[in-house]
């Protein structure tokens, strides 16, 4: 397990068809000041890289589209800093504060990973994170620790499966870190209802071919530990174990 003792960390954007969204993500990414931000553009035909560009970001072009996990490592391989901060490139609501709160715990060594889990935000998305908060898609932990994950190349949507269920077997200690009012931009908003459920239900599918795979390899089939908890911290229904100042 890797252990970063400087403040040395990328934000990480994976990105596909997400022009309309990821110029913002990118601005507030490069605002909280912890690294450079990295758009990896997955084949996108939209105009994703010239607004991530326009945005400041660096811009990692793939040929063509290899999924979330492809994206996530091929941008991670590109890299050498010790700390990569995984940001979806469809957010609203963020903020510099929720970024140096994710990447904070990891830098300082308190854990392996931190997860981010919606708060307050658009009632949906809010819900969606409490019954799954393992598909969170925001999360920090180190670039070699991330790429030691099996089968990141092929995950596609299932990504955060593969991330988490690594994690468990791994024994990394994990904190869940509140993002309070930030959500995301709902498929079917993006890409209208019938190609949004489609994309939707694709992407359903890809997270459950992940655990399938992983049932079959032995690697998956039990439940991911618990976040580990700050000294003297309650244990509230939704754990929430790193609380950082989040003004303005």
């Amino acid at each position: 397990m890797s252990r970063a003792g400087a403040r040395d960390a990328v934000v990480l954007i994976p990105a596909f068809d997400e022009a309309a969204t990821v110029g913002a993500v990118v601005a507030v990414a490069r605002a909280a000041g912890i690294g450079p931000v990295v758009v990896v553009d997955d084949g996108s035909g939209d105009g994703t890289a010239e607004v991530a560009a326009a945005a400041g970001a660096e811009v990692v072009r793939l040929a063509s589209n290899v999924g979330k996990g492809g994206a996530v490592a091929a941008g991670a391989r590109a890299r050498r800093e010790a700390v990569v901060v995984l940001i979806d490139a469809d957010l609203t609501g963020l903020r510099p504060q929720h970024v140096r709160a994710l990447a904070e715990p990891v830098l300082a060594g308190r854990a392996e990973m931190t997860r981010g889990v919606f708060a307050g935000g658009r009632w949906r998305t809010t819900l969606a994170q409490r019954a799954l908060p393992v598909l969170n898609g925001q999360r920090a932990l180190a670039r070699t620790d991330l790429l030691s994950v099996e089968g990141l190349d092929a995950s596609r949507y299932g990504v955060e499966i593969a991330i988490s269920e690594h994690a468990h077997r791994q024994g990394w200690r994990t904190l869940d870190v509140p993002l309070p009012g930030v959500s995301q931009v709902m498929k079917e908003e993006k890409r209208g209802t019938l190609r949004g459920t489609a994309i939707r239900l694709r992407m359903y599918g890809e997270i459950l071919l992940e655990v399938l795979r992983r049932h079959w390899s032995g690697t998956a089939g039990r439940r991911p530990a618990p976040p580990a908890q700050e000294p003297g911290a309650r244990s509230p229904r939704m754990t929430c174990v790193w609380k950082p100042s989040l003004r303005m």
